[in-house]
């Protein structure tokens, strides 16, 4: 599992010659993939910058202009919103790459086809724009997940918009691995139909990549069970506590946290809401009458253990495959339906100590006969997530190869001996929603130019479809021999 920096570091030197190629401000990118080095598509979105980011229901409008050096013959010319992971595995080496295209919006041909030329000959020297016009949409096409899936939540997750991951965010780290990547794009194809061929082929290409973060609604708890310690999150704990390390024992305490609710972040990711965390704590006595005056009279606040502080790092872990996970990764029947060696790779921040309230002192509980005596507590902490120019916090999300998920580590400082208590809580991050509708083009002005007739938006493509055609058609950053499956 490739968690360390020096895995880390391994893995970026064989990615360093295909390094990503981020779009430059003034919301172009050009890509030459003729010999000559004449031939060009240059791809300019409106109001784009770097570092824009966009989620659902936004529009992503412009145009593109194609360029050949000698009159070439063409079939067809797509203008499309592709959006695809991949995954490598250094432990698979018969498999260099999977490439998963979950998303594939094609604008009409009748967008470009009166500013083409009939005779479908593109002139030397001359330039040819096409206007597109997309929609982000809000979930996948039913298709992107046809496998088998452990139960309908699994599949739903599925279907939902994954964010953008490992691409050009600028200077800020979003914790993931070299190895995984999912990566949207406005794509323009220039299809030409050889002779011996079935299909047709792309004799030049251009692409735009785009920064993609969904919204989502916050989910209910996962089911943890408090007692569980073989899994991945841990929502109870206890531990016995000493004043020394040779000490008799002083008592027991037992710590139980609920799940927190979502942190939810600003479009641009950018600003964080804080959190709350409900613990409930319980201290047996190991001495009987520990902490009691006399028979009738209440707990002695200075014999109870004290909480001197409360930390908190957050572990951002990156599940990814070869192969379809039909099942959460972090939960427990993850083995049984997921294919293949499956690998995470974790990245923790560095500790910080959470403001907390001892909300009423310690209660003393209903004592029975022959029972030693117990108190209970309740204390509410506030977490809030550090946001800054160097990191990027990706929302929770579960897909077909890829998955993003979150774990807070708490550890209280409890007694005269600052005893460690250690617990794992999911905590779940989304994006906040609350959008403008999604703008409508008039007739008298649409984006095509030709009156409300052509004024459609792009529809989705079938995914067997983009599985046929697209084999090649983007430029992943990771190493050369892929495979595609559904």
């Amino acid at each position: 599992m490739p968690s360390s920096a020096k895995a880390r570091t391994t893995v970026a030197a064989h990615m360093r010659s295909k390094a990503t190629k981020c779009a430059p401000p003034g919301g172009s990118t050009t890509t030459t993939t003729t010999g000559d080095g004449r031939a060009r598509v240059d791809i300019h979105i409106t109001n784009h910058y770097a570092a824009k980011i966009y989620t659902a229901g936004a529009s992503i409008t412009g145009e593109a202009v194609v360029r050949v050096p000698r009159d070439t013959h063409f079939d067809r010319i797509a203008v499309q919103f592709a959006g695809f992971t991949a995954t490598r595995n250094y432990m698979t080496p018969e498999i260099s790459q999977v490439l998963h295209h979950f998303l594939l919006l094609d604008m009409p041909d009748k967008a470009a086809h009166a500013r083409l030329p009939p005779d479908r000959f593109l002139r030397a020297g001359q330039s040819y724009t096409l206007p597109f016009h997309f929609v982000v949409p809000e979930r996948l096409p039913i298709g992107s997940c046809c496998h088998r899936c452990e139960h309908a939540s699994v599949r739903e997750h599925h279907l939902r918009l994954p964010p953008t991951m490992g691409a050009c965010w600028g200077d800020r780290d979003d914790a993931s691995p070299e190895t995984a990547r999912v990566q949207y794009c406005v794509s323009v194809s220039v299809l030409q139909r050889p002779v011996f061929m079935p299909e047709p082929v792309s004799i030049l290409r251009g692409q735009h990549e785009v920064n993609v973060l969904p919204v989502g609604a916050e989910d209910a708890p996962l089911d943890i069970e408090p007692g569980d310690k073989t899994g991945e999150y841990r929502l109870a704990a206890s531990k016995t506590l000493r004043k020394s390390l040779v000490s008799r024992k002083f008592g027991t305490v037992t710590v139980e946290a609920a799940q927190p609710s979502a942190v939810v972040l600003s479009p641009d990711a950018r600003l964080a809401s804080q959190t709350r965390i409900a613990l409930r704590l319980r201290f047996s006595s190991a001495a009987r009458g520990l902490g009691e005056t006399s028979a009738d009279a209440g707990p002695d606040e200075a014999s109870l253990p004290a909480i001197h502080s409360i930390t908190a790092k957050l572990i951002a872990k990156t599940y990814y495959n070869t192969s379809h996970m039909g099942a959460f990764p972090d939960r427990d029947r993850r083995t049984e339906l997921n294919y293949g060696a499956a690998l995470y790779y974790s990245d923790s921040s560095r500790a910080t100590d959470l403001p907390f309230d001892l909300a009423g002192g310690w209660q003393a509980q209903k004592k029975h006969e022959g029972q030693p005596s117990a108190w209970a507590a309740t204390v509410d902490a506030a977490l809030q997530l550090p946001t800054d120019h160097k990191r990027v916090l990706l929302p929770t999300f579960h897909g077909c190869l890829l998955s993003r998920t979150y774990t807070l580590r708490l550890v209280l400082s409890v007694g005269p001996g600052r005893t460690n208590i250690a617990l794992s809580l999911p905590l779940q991050i989304i994006v906040e929603g609350g959008l403008p509708a999604v703008p409508q083009p008039s007739p008298a002005r649409d984006v095509l130019g030709h009156g409300g007739a052509d004024a459609s938006l792009p529809s989705y493509k079938d995914h067997l479809f983009i599985q046929n055609r697209c084999e090649d058609g983007f430029d992943t950053h990771l190493p050369a021999g892929i495979r595609i499956i559904m």
